[in-house]
């Protein structure tokens, strides 16, 4: 497709992802059917090798090819592509809901003083304990990383937001060299510029949780990976950045009382919340201790 203005860019990173082209660009696509604005999608290929690419090739979107492998490179590749003033983000693994991206943007219409707007991030499907787990214990809940807390300020996750590109470009975008909580840093660091976030809890994309304890592990791990490394980039920004994970340790402790009391009064998924916990913990702890290893750097642990 050809280059054109349009109010919203919505760039979708893609790496190997060719099962989820359709159902993912097809909720966005029929957003047009609520949205007055117009805008475009503009897919970033991160290298693909299973057919991604050719099956985006199907589509009415603009295809960018990052060369760089990373979530950040994609959408900074996505920034580059977009002549848009406002940019949305979601991820190959997200069905967007109907209303979404009216939804998502009107606040930065309304309100010229907005920077960014997070929307909610629910599950796609609850069909396995692993999935209900990472619902019920809140691993994307936007509201939460919207509030922020004692250790983290507040941010927006890339799943689903929208901000003012000139806002991204003018702290240069992301950072590439951070492979998870890329969105976190972006927000720090435009919220120290003087941004200003919103939530928008009536737009709605669903997440296509992870299925096995393999998944649910690996995530909780680059999760964990990235604690250190944003709390020494960010140790000016941050109340605090010397930070034992004890609440990983205590949780895993607790893990054998926590198990014989739901033997005792729980059923069916809620039984084995001890054991989903235990890998969840076990991973983020685990995470942040070989990132502080292989840095040799002990302080932001």
């Amino acid at each position: 497709m050809q280059r054109h203005e349009t109010f919203v860019s919505v760039v979708v990173p893609f790496y190997n992802r060719r099962n989820l082209v359709r159902p993912c660009i097809e909720s966005i696509l029929n957003q047009r059917e609520t949205c007055r604005f117009d805008f475009e999608v503009i897919a970033v290929d991160n290298g693909s090798t299973d057919g991604t690419r050719e099956e985006l090739s199907r589509w009415p979107v603009r295809i960018a090819d990052a060369k760089r492998r990373g979530p950040a490179a994609a959408r900074n590749e996505g920034i580059r592509e977009s002549q848009s003033p406002v940019i949305a983000f979601t991820d190959s693994d997200c069905i967007a809901s109907k209303h979404w991206l009216r939804r998502l943007v009107q606040p930065l219409i309304g309100d010229h003083s907005l920077t960014a707007v997070g929307g909610r991030i629910r599950a796609l499907r609850l069909d396995t304990g692993i999935s209900w787990y990472q619902e019920a214990a809140g691993i994307l809940n936007q509201r939460k990383f919207f509030r922020g807390g004692p250790l983290f300020p507040p941010f927006l996750a890339t799943a689903n937001c929208a901000w003012r590109r000139d806002r991204i470009v003018g702290v240069d975008g992301f950072d590439e060299d951070l492979q998870v909580g890329e969105d976190a840093d972006l927000s720090w660091r435009i919220l120290e510029s003087g941004g200003v976030l919103a939530y928008a809890p009536n737009a709605v994309v669903r997440h296509d949780h992870r299925r096995s304890f393999a998944g649910l592990y690996r995530q909780a791990e680059a999760y964990g990976k990235s604690v250190p490394i944003l709390l020494r980039k960010h140790r000016k920004r941050l109340p605090s950045h010397r930070h034992v994970p004890w609440d990983a340790w205590i949780a895993l402790g607790r893990q054998p009382f926590e198990t014989l009391e739901r033997v005792t009064k729980k059923s069916g998924a809620e039984l084995l919340w001890p054991l989903y916990e235990s890998v969840w913990q076990t991973g983020y702890a685990w995470g942040r201790l070989k990132e502080s290893i292989g840095s040799r750097r002990f302080d932001c642990f």
